[in-house]
């Protein structure tokens, strides 16, 4: 299981669905910045604005 679901499930009492369904958006918008020449900057504020999590967790997030 992927750590941010995991610490959604766990600090935001987050359901399993919910949580990768808030994972998945995220993604979707890190993934657009990637493919608009974005920053890895960009991406930890994706981390920030949606799970209120440091840039450790950014390689939870995107896929390289």
């Amino acid at each position: 299981m992927n750590k941010i679901v995991e610490i959604l499930m766990e600090r935001d009492n987050m359901s399993q669905e919910d949580a990768e369904d808030l994972l998945n958006e995220a993604k979707e918008e890190a993934n657009h910045y990637l493919e608009n020449e974005g920053s890895l900057e960009d991406i930890e504020y994706v981390l920030m604005d949606y799970f209120s999590l440091e840039p450790d967790y950014i390689f939870d997030l995107i896929e390289l």
